[in-house]
C-alpha cells in the first residue's frame, strides 16, 4: 500500500506539471491571439510593437505560473529527490510553453491566407509549407519559427507566396557596410541580420528566469507545507546550513 501510494503521490506531481503547463500555454496563447487582433493591427505603432514581439511579455505571467507550479508540485514528491531531478519536468514543458504563441500566430497566418486565397484551412497550409520550404528549406512550425525572426510579418499575398524568388533579401544598407572591410561594420551587419533573434533570445532568457525564480519559491512553500504536516514548528529552520 505505501508503494502504491508513493506511485500515486509521484504521478500527481506529474499530472499537475503538465495540466499547469497546458494553463501557461493557453495564456499565452490567448495574449497572442488578443496582441494579432487587437493591438498588431494598430495604425503607426502595431508594426514597431510586432517587430518588437510584445505578446512575448506573456512569458513572465506563463512561465511564473508554470515554475511555481510545478515547484509547489514537488511536495508530493519523495524527500530524496534532488533538485536536478524535479526541475526536469519544467526543462522539458518549457519549450511547449515557449512555442505556444508562436503556433497560435502560424495558425493565424494560416488563416488570413486562407482568407486572402479564399481556400480551405488545408489548401492554405500546404500553401504556406511550401512557401516556408523554399525559405528555410523547413515546412510548418520549424520553418516558421526562424522565418518570424526575419519578417515583421509574414506575407498573405498568393503571388508572393508561390514566388520563386526569395522574399528576404539582403537589404542596401547591409550590403552598404559589409562593403567596408572594417570591423565595426561587420558587427553591425550582424547586429541588423539578427536582431530577431537577438530580441527572440532576450525573451527566451526572461522565460527561464522567471519559471526558475517561482519555481524555488514554490519549491520552498512545498517545503515549508511538509515540515508544518510532520510535525516541525519551525519549517524553515530544516533550510539552514549547519554551523561547524
Amino acid at each position: 500500500m505505501a508503494f502504491q501510494s508513493k506511485r500515486s503521490r509521484i504521478f500527481l506531481f506529474f499530472a499537475i506539471g503538465f495540466g499547469m503547463a497546458l494553463l501557461s500555454a493557453l495564456l499565452k496563447s490567448a495574449i497572442a491571439w488578443i496582441a494579432d487582433i487587437y493591438i498588431y493591427s494598430l495604425p503607426w505603432v502595431g508594426g514597431f510593437l510586432r517587430s518588437v514581439e510584445l505578446a512575448e511579455l506573456s512569458n513572465l505571467p506563463a512561465f511564473a505560473l508554470l515554475g511555481a507550479g510545478i515547484g509547489a508540485a514537488t511536495y508530493f514528491l519523495p524527500r530524496h529527490w534532488n533538485h536536478k531531478a524535479k526541475l526536469a519536468l519544467f526543462v522539458l514543458l518549457s519549450p511547449f510553453v515557449f512555442s505556444a504563441s508562436y503556433l497560435t500566430q502560424q495558425n493565424l497566418w494560416i488563416k488570413k491566407v486562407a482568407a486572402r486565397t479564399e481556400t480551405s484551412y488545408q489548401d492554405a497550409r500546404e500553401l504556406t509549407n511550401q512557401f516556408l520550404e523554399r525559405e528555410t528549406n523547413n515546412k510548418g512550425y520549424f520553418g516558421y519559427f526562424p522565418l518570424s525572426t526575419r519578417l515583421v510579418e509574414l506575407p498573405v499575398q498568393p503571388d508572393i507566396l508561390n514566388s520563386e524568388t526569395a522574399v528576404v533579401s539582403s537589404d542596401t544598407l547591409t550590403d552598404a557596410l559589409a562593403s567596408y572591410d572594417d570591423p565595426m561594420a561587420n558587427a553591425a551587419v550582424f547586429l541588423f541580420k539578427q536582431v530577431g533573434w537577438l530580441i527572440r533570445f532576450m525573451y527566451i532568457i526572461v522565460a527561464a528566469l522567471t519559471g526558475l525564480i517561482y519555481y524555488f519559491k514554490g519549491c520552498d512553500w512545498a517545503e515549508d507545507t511538509y515540515q508544518r504536516a510532520a510535525g516541525n514548528t519551525h519549517p524553515s529552520a530544516t533550510r539552514r546550513p549547519k554551523v561547524r
